[in-house]
């Protein structure tokens, strides 16, 4: 067979910047490998076929202007698929191929997590009925056998490795599925069945054989603390050399590292299960954190990972689900004051350290309203008689401003607490102004904000505009007049052509002059 395997292109740009270790292939600054993809070329290398991979909507897959000419089509397509609200591009990247293989649609197989949650909806738009789930049979792709490709090595010579993190790092599974069933969680659908034990050591050494010794280890799992075989899975995981203190066969030596990269429940992280996780060198270790009412758990958890060795987490906090700007702000401080905290512990001791990486939620049941197509979900950008300074809820402006606080450090509030302060504000009032903020100001704070924060790299003080901007907003809220909702119906939108809109009908000199940052270019 002649087989193509196809990324959809949802990237915005190439990686560019050197990583923690100063290398250019580093595996910390690349893309997440299309791990399905991996699997498939294996399995179909194993066959002995012809196999090439492609991203975007690549015309060099046409190899002669006569599309038809049976010589020149491929045999089959696989396309593989992430979030919900690519759809748009993924149906696209469907009908492109389609040409590839002779318009038949047959021969395109679409799958991954998109696929599995909207397959109806793919159907409706190509008549291609994606495949669901996990692959762990060829039936599914007609094709006879039994050989499980979801357990099959991965194929590193499929990537370019400028590009993808497959130069430093092995990814499997020990696990699969979730005991729980979140309702903003794909998991269910994805891998309904929890099943609590795969032998990981296979494919590890057969990847180890063909590509040399790698010192990192991406394991998958959705909930590994859940596995009643967890020991064993340890174990397994230490004969593979990744317990404390052991490195790589390679010159020089390399410092092996697991990583649990969808996260550890809190709830499940006991004395017993953080014993057999210590055995480990897990960095950094994830446990989400993504309900208010779950912060006891969360601090215990935590506190008890702390206790045993473990001194850098980076933690998920779900936000714009069924909570408030409030509830996200809570959050943030408790890690804040944690890292407060770990300051201030034994001499001697390694510093605890707590990334907080707010996630905003993004849709996975379409409910008839188009929803899941889209990323941009608000509460509500309408004032009301709500006090928005007392009880606010998620608006486009104040989605958009979480997301550019936490671009300062990479996607995450930093672990140092003068500056995760700063970021996200010191008191819930100056986070309020913070979220109404125009984005000129936000993003470039370093030269339009006046104070100097303790830790921050040397710089002069800014305009004092951040400042200003503050008085202004806060007043507003406390007046919660007129004023306050012409001002806050043009910037919630988040919205150039509203606000434009907005300024032709507001008279305010001062509500004008604010408004005028809101459309500002750099």
């Amino acid at each position: 067979m002649r087989v193509l395997l196809v990324e959809p292109q949802y990237r915005r740009r190439r990686p560019s910047k050197e990583g923690k270790s100063g290398s250019r292939l580093d595996d910390s600054v690349l893309w997440y490998p299309p791990l399905g993809l991996m699997k498939l070329s294996r399995f179909h290398k194993d066959r002995g076929d012809e196999v090439r991979f492609v991203s975007g909507c690549d015309k060099s897959v046409f190899h002669e202007p006569d599309l038809y000419n049976p010589a020149e089509l491929w045999d089959r397509v696989y396309i593989t698929t992430l979030f919900t609200y690519h759809f748009d591009r993924i149906v696209k990247t469907i009908r492109f191929y389609l040409d590839a293989v002779g318009g038949t649609a047959g021969k395109i197989f679409v799958g991954g997590v998109m696929a599995s949650l909207m397959s109806d909806a793919i159907f409706e738009e190509t008549g291609i009925y994606p495949i669901s789930g996990v692959l762990n049979s060829p039936e599914p792709l007609r094709i006879a056998g039994k050989t499980d490709i979801d357990l099959l090595p991965l194929d590193y010579e499929l990537l370019n490795p400028e590009l993808y993190s497959i130069n430093e790092t092995y990814y499997g599974y020990t696990t699969r599925g979730c005991i729980n069933k979140c309702p903003w969680c794909g998991v269910p659908v994805l891998e309904p069945e929890f099943i609590p034990y795969i032998d990981i050591k296979p494919s590890i050494n057969v990847m180890r054989d063909l590509y040399g010794d790698k010192p990192y280890l991406k394991l998958m799992d959705n909930n590994v603390l859940a596995s009643p075989y967890l020991e064993q899975i340890v174990q397994d995981l230490e004969d593979l050399g990744y317990g404390r203190d052991s490195y790589t066969n390679t010159d020089p030596k390399r410092q092996r590292v697991i990583d649990f990269n969808q996260g550890l429940d809190s709830k499940l992280l006991t004395k017993k299960t953080m014993r057999l996780l210590a055995r480990l060198n897990i960095r950094p270790m994830r446990i989400a954190f993504d309900r208010l009412r779950e912060k006891k758990e969360y601090i215990r958890a935590l506190t008890l990972a702390y206790e045993y060795g473990v001194s850098e987490f980076s933690n998920y906090m779900l936000y714009n689900f069924n909570d408030t700007p409030r509830d996200l702000y809570e959050r943030l401080c408790v890690n804040i004051r944690l890292n407060e905290k770990w300051l201030e512990d034994l001499p001697g001791r390694i510093s605890g350290k707590v990334y907080s990486y707010p996630m905003r939620y993004a849709p996975i049941d379409d409910k008839g309203n188009g929803e899941s197509k889209r990323r941009d979900r608000a509460t509500s950008d309408n004032p009301g008689k709500r006090n928005w300074l007392k009880k606010p809820v998620w608006t486009r402006r104040f989605i958009r401003n979480i997301e550019v606080m936490k671009g300062a450090a990479h996607g995450a509030i930093s672990p140092t607490p003068t500056l995760a302060w700063r970021t996200i504000g010191e008191t819930f009032e100056e986070y309020i102004a913070n979220l109404y903020m125009p984005e000129e100001l936000l993003r470039n704070r370093n030269q339009y904000e006046r104070r100097v924060y303790e830790h921050e790299p040397k710089r002069k003080p800014g305009t004092g505009k951040v400042e200003e901007f503050r008085g202004f907003v806060l007043d507003l809220l406390e007046e919660g007049g007129d004023r306050f909702r012409e001002f806050h119906n043009a910037v919630s939108p988040n919205s150039i052509t509203t606000v434009k809109e907005k300024l032709k009908e507001i008279t305010n000199p001062g509500v004008k002059r604010w408004l005028k940052w809101y459309i500002k270019r750099r």
